[in-house]
């Protein structure tokens, strides 16, 4: 699979000056990937196209920053305000050190920041856990809350998480204990309850 992580998580990103470069850019990412993709993210462009980047900048705050409608923080879906989220991010912070992931500015477990991480792990065993475990149970809040909000953003989640259900096939088994075991250095399997604790 092209690497379809980078131009999901640009336009995941708070808007800026090159945001409708970047929309173009992972259109014909995604309409080469899959007609599978292209279903989803066509519902979220047709309700973005044309607009102004104050206009886009507006309904990205609306949905992800001021009460927001759903957070892209992966942590919070998970644990909530529960400690374990805290050591999830702390182990997040020590697995992404190595990588530029763009996360400076933001916590470990922003979604943008976990996409580009994905695209970047070698260790397939990691990889997998992070993404079973960790990004499709979040990802399935997310959808809910943006679907329930009619947000234009559910078509977008609905492509990342048609993505990554694609390297994942066996979607729904948990990881095998030498996979969990492995994962120590990222998210918080090893805690009790796992990432799906909530």
């Amino acid at each position: 699979m092209e690497n379809i992580y980078e131009p999901l998580a640009d336009i995941l990103e708070y808007p800026g000056d090159e945001w409708g470069a970047q929309l173009e850019l992972c259109r014909r990412r995604v309409e080469r990937e899959s007609p599978e993709l292209a279903r989803p993210f066509s519902d979220f462009y047709r309700g973005v196209e044309g607009l102004s980047v104050a206009e886009i900048e507006e309904l990205y705050t609306r949905t992800f920053d001021l009460n927001p409608v759903c957070a892209l923080e992966v942590g919070h879906h998970l644990f909530g305000e529960d400690y374990k989220r805290g050591i999830f991010l702390a182990n997040l912070r020590e697995t992404e050190s190595p990588y530029e992931l763009r996360q400076s500015r933001q916590l470990p477990d922003f979604l943008p920041v976990l996409l580009r991480l994905v695209a970047k792990l070698e260790d397939t065993d990691l990889r997998s856990a992070l993404i079973s475990d960790c990004l499709l149970p979040a990802l399935e809040r997310m959808a809910e809350a943006l679907d329930k909000a009619e947000s234009v953003y559910s078509g977008l989640i609905a492509t990342v998480g048609t993505a990554l259900k694609r390297e994942v096939p066996q979607h729904g088994a948990r990881a095998t204990t030498a996979s969990a075991k492995r994962a120590v250095r990222l998210p918080v399997l090893e805690v009790k309850g796992g990432c799906h604790a909530r």
